[in-house]
């Protein structure tokens, strides 16, 4: 089995090294650069790396990464596009012998390490033959249509992401307004574009996206549309309709009521205008939840002391002082560091 990590460069002199060594196992290691001006070229050259000098304009990621998948030989077995910011994890040349057979396997999904406490599935690892990038913006490796997809899975951790978050994202705009241009149908594209315009604080834009995109025929992953529905909350509460806010998050808690998510957000909500009994009930309505879903359109924070903290305060101010106690102590267990946390402990136990 022959394995290629490739990816795309520009100005990248703070990871190439890192994102190389991580890959080393590979048979190769390809990177396209973009016109860095840095010393990315000459890190990656020092580190072995097979480097190419391509130039994209007007600027697409997929047109990148189409280019750089081109110039992999063509005896390649496996591709895994690797961004520069990210890493290969330990023992990942393992995980894809033990699952990948050559001549019927074309892709292998994956745990994906985001970064800031999110992961979830990935599918950029795929076969030499078969695939092409699609999109100018959030890019993916899709199918050609003349060839059979056979996928295979593991839930072991093989990328992690390590995001250099000083990097602007301005182009990012554009190029989704591209996407849904190029692509009118596509319910992921018209999410990602509404979800900058969200970024942008550009709530009214946002908010017409939103619609259009839950109004799509194809747009059906309860997840994702019940995330849409709480940013819609949110865009409603940035324009001051506390009405429109809450009832948009009463549809992203029915849209799908397995999201701790949604609850959470209904039990900050109803804390804030001290609705105590709504609010306790939200926050135990997220506590009954067990099982923790790995996708994307998930937050951290809520498998955190958010859901705890939020529990204990509505019950303190109902007089549920035990229940109080209770869920004090586990949210400061969550999260020894915060001394709000360890505050209000105090005043549960009576200490104040």
């Amino acid at each position: 089995m022959k394995i290629c990590v490739y990816g795309i460069s520009k100005n990248e002199q703070l990871f190439v090294k890192r994102w190389a060594e991580s890959a080393k196992d590979a048979d190769l290691i390809l990177l396209a650069d973009t016109g860095s001006t840095d010393d990315t070229c000459k890190i990656a050259a020092e580190c072995g790396v097979d480097l190419h000098h391509i130039c994209i304009t007007p600027w697409r990621f997929d047109h990148a990464r189409n280019v750089s998948l081109a110039l992999i030989p063509r005896d390649i077995d496996v591709c895994i596009s690797l961004d520069v910011d990210e890493v290969l994890e330990e023992g990942w040349r393992e995980e894809i012998e033990r699952l990948w057979e050559v001549g019927k396997t074309t892709r292998l999904r994956y745990q994906f390490y985001w970064g800031h406490g999110k992961q979830f599935q990935h599918e950029k690892i795929h076969g030499r033959h078969g695939y092409f990038w699609k999109h100018p913006c959030h890019e993916v490796p899709v199918l050609d249509g003349r060839v059979t997809e056979v996928s295979a899975h593991t839930d072991k951790l093989l990328v992690s992401h390590y995001p250099d978050d000083t990097k602007s994202r301005g182009q990012y705009l554009d190029l989704l307004k591209l996407s849904v241009e190029e692509d009118p149908y596509c319910p992921r594209n018209a999410w990602y574009y509404a979800r900058e315009l969200y970024y942008y604080r550009r709530w009214d834009e946002a908010i017409e996206r939103i619609n259009k995109y839950l109004a799509m025929p194809n747009s059906l992953w309860k997840a994702e549309r019940s995330y849409a529905m709480r940013v819609m909350s949110e865009c409603y509460n940035a324009k001051g309709d506390k009405q429109a806010a809450e009832e948009w998050l009463h549809k992203a808690a029915v849209e799908d009521p397995s999201a701790r998510e949604s609850w959470i957000a209904l039990a900050d909500l109803m804390g804030n205008q001290h609705r105590w009994e709504e609010s306790f009930a939200y926050a135990t309505k997220a506590l009954s939840i067990t099982h923790r879903v790995y996708v994307y359109t998930s937050d951290p924070n809520a498998w955190g002391y958010r859901p705890y903290d939020l529990a204990a305060i509505a019950a303190y101010r109902l007089g549920l002082f035990d229940i109080a106690i209770k869920h004090g102590k586990t949210a400061l267990e969550l999260a020894p560091d915060d001394e709000r946390l360890r505050d209000n402990l105090d005043w549960y136990l009576g200490k104040k």
